[in-house]
């Protein structure tokens, strides 16, 4: 019997909890059932994993603009307050590779770059808290995890050529060193990291035959780099979700018409860690709610793969209404019913759910986590 995924999740995680615990706080002494030795080695597969993240924010405008404050202290109080809110996924998106003289590259022109630099510890120190300390608090009482999501935000320069070109080529080994560096820099976290390959991928033609085998590609070679990322002869990251979107700027229109054939889906439609994105700024409610049926139909039923919703919203500026309200509870929980995780687009600007200077959240938050 298939479960729905919010209910696989609640059997499971009672057990894990515990699992979890001894595994990383190094309570083994007593000696594990065989059972429980088989479900610590056991990942989560994409579905169960799609049911934990559940519903979530981003730290928008912070590791891939600077809008925000980039500092350690600044940005673990707005986390904090995320999670204490009931956020259960915060995604971070962070630029790797720059994108033109506002945004200073982290990554070198081949795709190297120093865990020293202060954006790449800083992620890593966040990443380290939340998966490290404060999950392993929430286990103890037996609460389940917080998911984070790292991707590659804004890498334009990948974006000026389709495959064919030589330019295309020189881009694509430049992605897969930054994501052998991510995955090299992130090798020994729990299962509770989640990948996501590319935000919004558009090339120079955004679509069409071109772009889409393009991204097609985009999205193998980055997947690639992270699952054969070797280290003592093991893979760290064989198993780890892996979230990909199509062209068209991760559009759900794009995403369905990008994977139409089950083998140009990363891992060739047998890998069972793999979950689609997609991003919904439509003006009228109904589009985005129709999105969701749209997606789901043609794309997660189609292949079994779970979505990710992992942006959404409205450019409010300040200005909540109550028709801004109900649009983003309704968002909210047709994607819960679809079965899809999602992140609600927050920037501390123009898309604000919470306040990073007062640390006040305003009425969205209740209607997006349904607590209104």
């Amino acid at each position: 019997m298939r479960f729905p995924i919010s209910i696989k999740s609640a059997m499971i995680w009672p057990v894990c909890a515990i699992l979890l615990i001894a595994l990383l706080t190094g309570g083994a002494s007593a000696k594990a059932e065989t059972s429980s030795e088989a479900a610590v080695s056991t990942p989560l597969t994409a579905e169960e994993m799609a049911g934990l993240m559940g519903r979530g924010t981003n730290l928008g405008n912070t590791f891939e603009g600077n809008w925000n404050s980039q500092s350690y202290e600044d940005v673990k109080a707005a986390v904090d307050a995320f999670i204490a809110a009931g956020y259960t996924n915060i995604r971070i998106p962070v630029n790797w590779g720059g994108r033109g003289d506002k945004y200073a590259s982290t990554a070198d022109e081949a795709g190297h770059f120093s865990f020293s630099a202060p954006n790449v510890a800083t992620v890593k120190r966040l990443v380290d808290y939340v998966l490290k300390d404060v999950n392993v608090q929430r286990a103890s009482v037996g609460k389940p995890p917080v998911i984070l999501i790292v991707n590659a935000h804004h890498e334009e320069w990948a974006m000026n050529a389709v495959q064919g070109e030589p330019a295309f080529e020189t881009n694509m080994q430049r992605l897969e060193t930054i994501w052998t560096g991510i995955a090299e820099l992130f090798k020994d976290e729990p299962d509770t990291l989640v990948f996501e390959l590319f935000n919004e991928p558009h090339l120079s033609l955004n679509t069409g035959a071109a772009a889409k085998a393009s991204v097609i590609e985009l999205n193998k070679r980055a997947y690639a780099a992270i699952r054969g990322y070797t280290l003592g002869g093991m893979q760290p990251h064989a198993k780890r979700i892996v979230i990909f979107g199509g062209y068209n700027y991760n559009s759900g229109w794009g995403l369905y018409d990008t994977y139409r054939n089950p083998q140009d889906l990363p891992g060739g439609g047998t890998d069972r860690y793999i979950m689609g994105t997609y991003h919904s700024y439509f003006q009228n409610l109904a589009d985005h709610l129709k999105r969701v049926d749209d997606v789901k139909r043609e794309f997660s039923d189609v292949h079994d793969i779970p979505v990710y919703l992992g942006e959404f919203g409205y450019e409010h500026r300040g200005v909540i209404t109550d028709t801004l309200l109900d649009s983003y509870r309704q968002i909210a929980n047709k994607a819960i019913a679809g079965q899809f995780a999602f992140s609600v687009w927050d920037d501390n600007g123009w898309y604000q759910i919470y306040n990073r200077a007062t640390g006040q959240f305003n009425a969205l938050k209740d209607q997006v986590l349904d607590k209104h």
